[in-house]
């Protein structure tokens, strides 16, 4: 698995907590069926989890 830091930092939405998050870095997920995106999270407790990239979007601060 390669991580890719691009991203590290960006503030996001996950989509099915509805929870702001802080993206570390992501990577691709072998399946039988295919590669799917991914990015492992912080969330505002601390807490880190995988969560597959469409199911992130990011905000603008202002």
């Amino acid at each position: 698995m390669e991580k890719d830091r691009t991203l590290f930092g960006t503030k996001v939405i996950d989509l099915k907590s509805n929870k702001q998050a802080l993206i570390l870095y992501t990577w691709k997920n072998v399946f039988a069926d295919g590669v799917i995106d991914f990015a492992t999270c912080v969330d505002e407790d601390g807490k880190k989890y995988n969560i597959s990239l469409d199911n992130l979007t990011q905000f603008d601060v202002e």
